[in-house]
């Protein structure tokens, strides 16, 4: 027998989750718990089995309740995106498109793309959210973005990433440092002196930590930032080294009197990748920036 969901269950499902209680639920959601609580039996006997746990704490996930949060999520999200497009349709902006990417092609490579696009096509609204790389795939793959852009690799068969651009990641060190006579070396060098680290989560700082165990050491963290002006600001205070992108810290090591010294290791050689999802196809707004985006990777 087939299951028919409604986006207004759906939702407050996920506030119970999210909240823990059904009371906060229905305060968020601007209804009545009784309400609450009958949409989500309901929808308990619909599916055959319990999705939530009661107990004296509040409210916990049975295990299809997590399988079906984590869908739920996806389609909350597309119904919120079908409903601004069609409002955008009638108010006069024909589309939105959801762009996430890491914080190194926001800094170095999207603004100047992005401002071109918006002046060839001034309907499309764009949402950019940085996150990072990890997190911009699992969002493209769960229809939260309808475009990603990434420094990593990821085999999928549901993901399609095509060359963007490519950065060159460089080691800042403070004027009379130890290593500022050098013109270039490898990362291991820089492994005798406290550095900055930037997001635990992104692919930098893996690098970084890949790199060191393959050298036998410790990554020597000091202090972590999640964003390179961050990094280049704690550099100039001498409370450590980092490892950055080039162009995305020039002005900085301009205005800070820093030194940028090349790295020899490959992986200070990055490739960016533009993806999207190639099990269903693009919305017109979206394909636009998609092409924009593929003519602006050789720039």
């Amino acid at each position: 027998m087939p299951i028919h969901f409604d986006w207004r269950t759906l939702e407050l499902f996920a506030a119970v989750a999210e909240t823990g209680s059904i009371a906060r639920a229905a305060e968020r959601c601007h209804t009545v718990a009784s309400a609450v609580s009958k949409r989500l039996s309901d929808l308990e006997s619909a599916l055959g089995t319990a999705l939530l746990e009661r107990h004296s704490k509040g409210i916990r996930l049975t295990p299809a309740g997590a399988a079906l949060l984590d869908r739920a999520r996806g389609l909350i999200e597309q119904a919120r995106q079908i409903e601004s497009e069609i409002c955008g349709f009638a108010s006069g902006m024909s589309g939105q498109v959801r762009l996430f990417a890491n914080i190194s092609a926001i800094v170095q490579f999207l603004p100047a793309a992005l401002a071109r696009f918006a002046e060839a096509h001034p309907e499309v609204q764009i949402h950019l959210e940085e996150q990072v790389s990890s997190r911009v795939v699992q969002a493209v793959l769960d229809h939260v973005a309808d475009l990603g852009i990434v420094s990593d690799w990821v085999r999928h068969p549901d993901l399609e990433q095509l060359p963007f651009r490519s950065d060159e990641l460089v080691l800042l060190v403070p004027p009379g440092h130890p290593l500022a006579n050098r013109q270039c070396l490898p990362f291991a060098d820089a492994l005798d002196f406290s550095m900055i680290g930037l997001h635990a989560s992104g692919t930098l700082q893996a690098c970084q930590l890949r790199a060191a165990a393959e050298a036998g050491r410790e990554l020597p963290l000091r202090i972590r930032v999640t964003s390179f002006d961050a990094a280049c600001l704690m550099v100039a205070a001498g409370l450590g080294i980092g490892v950055v992108p080039k162009m995305a810290t020039t002005p900085y090591v301009a205005s800070l009197g820093l030194i940028s010294l090349e790295l020899t290791d490959l992986w200070a050689r990055r490739q960016l990748y533009l993806c999207r999802r190639i099990d269903e196809p693009l919305s017109p707004a979206a394909q636009r920036l998609y092409a924009h985006l593929l003519r602006e990777s050789h720039r």
